[in-house]
This record gives structure tokens, C-alpha cells and sequence, in this order.
């Protein structure tokens, strides 16, 4: 059985990873860590680790002509990822500084804040060629990626990002997607819930497949449309170096299992696994990082 193909809507960046770092620095001061890289970093995560371990895997997103772009483009070729051409151009790439200390990570950041999607027509093209896409609620706002996706019969699976609230526009976007993953922070924000639990069962009754709430060290909960809340650990490979792109890497795996049309546990295994496997090393995307059945 081949695999399905997946289809990344996302704006992303060049990460420059500080790691291993003793404490942020204060203005005028200095710190050193112990580890540095470049790396692919934002929404090019999850396409990166899916196309790395096999998934044929397409990427939409705004790379500049610049350094970081460069980087960042080679990355994304050396995984096998296709990078969509749809003729839009940005003057700068967006770039992150991520700062690792020992119990949480800063990030500094720079985006022009280009519009992401101008050209329709290659959106669809793009669309009508996938099996399933990824992308974020908020981007179903400003662009007729669910119109599109409704249109071919592409699967739509959504992401939050920290600014989602609670809201009727909100509610019916997740009525017209397959799957949706946020955080128990972003969950609670969305739904209007105290606890993640209520703010699951909540999604479950809207989406049309599955949802899933990741908990950070607690695991993850997730719900079949119709079904039962189920719980899964995390599967820490590691001790934990840098949680940048946990999300992204769970993401990515719980998509490697779609793709192989798994059932929804094994889906919500890989997540797992593969989120583990990253915070393990620095950065969203580490070199070392595959999604594995096994």
C-alpha cells in the first residue's frame, strides 16, 4: 500500500539553536552554552521529519533569497521535502534565536509578516494533488484551504497556535476538519474549558474523525469521533535537552500513521515517540530524528 501524501501549509524559519545555556542573558550581559546549530525550524518541522522518514511530503511556505533561506531550503531539499513553487517572493526569510536553558526555552524572533498564500490557483494545485493536509486553524480564516480540501475530498488536519479563542468562527472551522491537535493550553483557550479532558470531549464533538491534546511530560489524551478518551505516556528516549518543535514532532508522527492509514492509538504511539525522540536533542528537526513504527 503506498503511502498517502501529505500536504504542509505553513510559514516557517530559520532556527539558530542555542543549547545548554545556564541562564537567559540580561541586557549588556553575555552567557555561553554548550551547543549550536542551524536548523529548519517553525512550520517546516513537521514536513522535514515526515518527508525524512518516507512520507511524500510537500511544503507551502515563503523563503526568502537570502542566507537563512538558504539554509533553510537546503534543509528542506536534503529531507526530501517538496517545496511548493507558487511564485511568491519575500524579501527577508524569517529567522528565530532559540534560547535552551536548563528548565524552559526563550525564542527571538523576525518575520516580515508576508501574506502567505496570494496565489490561488497554485493553492489548488497543490491541494488537489494530496491526500491530506496539515496546516493551522488560522489560516483557514484568510485562505479557502477547507473550500479546497472540501472540494477534492483532501483530509484536513489542524493545529492551534497560542492566539485561538474561544469562538463560533473557530467552532465551525473544526467542524469542517478530519483531525485537530492543540496543547492543554491552547485547548483550554479554544474551548472555553477548565481542564483538558472537557476541552477533548469538546473537540470530539465537532471535528469529524479525531482529536488529540498534548499534556508535555504528562503524555497526550486523545478521542475518536464516537469513542473514548484514551491516554498515552510520553516515550522519552533521553534525558531532555530542549522541548522546541515537541508539538511539531507530534504532529508529525501522529501523520506518518494517517498516512499509513494506522489505527488512531498507533497514530497517537508515533506522536509520542517521535516528540520524545526530539526533546532529547536540540532543535524542532534534529539530523538524528526518523519516525519509526518499530
Amino acid at each position: 500500500m503506498e503511502m498517502k501524501k501529505v500536504l504542509c501549509i505553513a510559514g516557517s524559519s530559520c532556527d539558530l539553536i542555542f543549547g545548554g545555556l545556564p541562564e537567559l542573558p540580561a541586557f549588556g550581559g553575555e552567557v555561553f552554552g554548550t551547543h549550536f546549530s542551524m536548523q529548519a525550524g517553525g512550520g517546516a518541522n513537521t514536513p522535514v521529519l515526515l518527508a525524512r522518514s518516507g512520507v511524500p511530503t510537500s511544503f507551502w511556505t515563503l523563503i526568502g533569497q537570502d542566507i537563512p533561506g538558504e539554509i533553510l531550503k537546503d534543509s528542506l531539499v536534503k529531507s526530501g521535502v517538496r517545496i511548493i513553487s507558487h511564485g511568491q517572493t519575500v524579501n527577508r526569510t524569517p529567522v528565530s534565536a532559540v534560547l535552551s536553558g536548563p528548565e524552559d526555552r526563550a525564542f527571538v524572533s523576525f518575520d516580515e509578516g508576508a501574506e502567505l498564500i496570494e496565489n490561488n490557483k497554485a493553492l489548488e494545485d497543490a491541494i488537489r494533488e494530496a491526500d491530506i493536509v496539515q496546516t493551522y486553524l488560522s489560516y483557514c480564516k484568510s485562505y479557502p484551504i477547507l473550500q479546497l480540501c472540501e472540494r477534492y475530498g483532501v483530509k484536513i488536519s489542524l493545529d492551534s497556535c497560542f492566539f485561538d479563542q474561544a469562538s463560533e468562527e473557530n467552532e465551525a472551522i473544526l467542524k469542517r476538519c478530519d483531525y485537530w491537535k492543540g496543547n492543554e493550553t491552547e485547548a483550554k483557550r479554544i474551548s472555553g474549558k477548565e481542564n483538558a479532558k472537557d476541552a477533548l470531549l469538546w473537540a470530539s464533538e465537532l471535528v469529524k474523525a479525531g482529536a488529540v491534546i498534548t499534556l508535555g511530560e504528562k503524555g497526550s489524551i486523545g478521542i475518536e469521533r464516537g469513542g473514548t478518551i484514551v491516554e498515552q505516556p510520553s516515550l522519552v528516549c533521553g534525558p531532555v535537552r530542549d522541548t522546541c518543535g515537541a508539538g511539531d514532532a507530534y504532529t508529525a508522527g501522529f501523520l506518518y500513521g494517517l498516512s499509513e492509514e494506522l489505527p488512531f492509538t498507533a497514530c497517537m504511539q508515533l506522536g509520542a515517540s517521535t516528540a520524545g525522540q526530539v526533546v532529547s536533542a536540540y532543535g524542532g528537526c534534529p539530523e538524528n530524528v526518523y519516525i519509526a513504527k518499530e
